[in-house]
């Protein structure tokens, strides 16, 4: 059984046994007095939290004797008498004991996070090359985790279409056609520009002008770009540029459609290339109807520019056919199809 030991740490201690312990040495250095007023909110707030942990750990104090309740709502701190009057505060990092957030119990990423990123992009590295089965188990025991981790992340994926369950409830990726290339840039072109004229509307224009700047930062980088900020292009437009709309509907069935995006950055990660010049001043125009407010033109602009880098897609998924298939763990089983 092969575990990726780099990726196996030791279980971090529940967040509430961390809120536990912050506020129990809160009040034994008198921090927090007898009688101070105790909710779930104020706690919640300081330690970047939700309110979950924080009533488990003030559910534990109690029951440990250290917090007691009242008539109102919340705990107070133990050691008064019942005759002294709660003392409701606003609660800060002081009351505390710390300094400044620093100071806080750094909350963990959670497993499914710490894996999130390798799974995709071992997935992504298959998709060009056919179809394959997912197998939870395997991937579970490559990753030391439990099947219900690798299932949750399957089911993100699968919201964005980059996996699909079969019948007999097996996960499977692929294949990426030429077909799939046209039909996903079909949508896109129509639903993009519909989300840019709303979300631009309300973008400050001190982020579109970072995003103007940046592309044409790589565009005077010529042919030696830096693969990452063209990368940053990429979801400048086609994910920052849209956020902002409120229409959430409208914004998953962009997600969805925009699996066809991972042939770009295979295909310059395989081939140590970047996005031509071309892509780049596509990019540069509609960014710059953007500043002037001319929404309208913007959109034109970025439906013209997904139907040329629909072209440019379909010429870079064909050229996989003549690439090795790489080396691929072994939870990824390919199929005949």
């Amino acid at each position: 059984m092969k575990t990726n030991n780099a990726l196996v740490t030791k279980r971090p201690p529940p967040r509430y046994l961390e809120i536990e312990e912050l506020l129990l040495n809160a009040i034994q250095n008198g921090n927090l007095v007898a009688n101070t007023v105790l909710t779930e909110e104020p706690v919640a707030r300081l330690c970047g939290t939700s309110r979950t942990p924080v009533r488990k750990a003030l559910a534990e104090l109690f029951e440990k004797g250290v917090l007691k309740q009242f008539g109102g709502r919340g705990y107070i701190v133990a050691g008064a008498s019942d005759n002294d009057k709660p003392q409701r505060i606003a609660l800060t990092l002081g009351h505390l004991g710390l300094q400044n957030t620093d100071d806080l119990p750094k909350q963990p990423r959670m497993i499914s996070q710490r894996i999130a990123g390798d799974f995709e992009n071992a997935l992504l590295r298959a998709l060009p090359f056919g179809v394959y089965q997912i197998n939870e188990q395997l991937a579970a025991d490559h990753y030391g985790v439990s099947r219900t981790v690798i299932r949750e992340l399957l089911s993100r994926l699968n919201q964005r279409g980059l996996v699909n369950k079969g019948e007999r409830a097996h996960w499977h990726l692929g294949p990426l056609t030429t077909r799939d290339v046209d039909n996903y840039y079909a949508i896109r072109s129509k639903l993009e520009p519909l989300a840019l004229i709303e979300s631009a509307k309300v973008t400050p224009l001190t982020d579109i002008q970072a995003m103007w700047e940046r592309a044409q930062t790589v565009l005077g980088q010529g042919s030696d770009r830096d693969l990452n900020l063209c990368e940053k292009l990429e979801t400048d437009i086609h994910v920052e540029l849209l956020s902002r709309s409120k229409n959430k509907i409208l914004l998953g069935m962009i997600n969805q459609s925009q699996s066809s995006l991972v042939i770009n950055s295979l295909f310059f990660t395989t081939v140590k290339s970047t996005p031509p010049r071309a892509a780049i001043r596509e990019h540069i125009i509609v960014l710059d109807y953007v500043m002037r407010g001319a929404y309208d033109m913007a959109a034109q602009a970025l439906e013209q520019h997904i139907t040329l880098a629909a072209t440019r897609s379909r010429r870079r998924l064909k050229t996989f056919s003549v690439f090795v298939e790489p080396e691929l763990p072994q939870f990824l089983v390919k199929q005949k199809y």
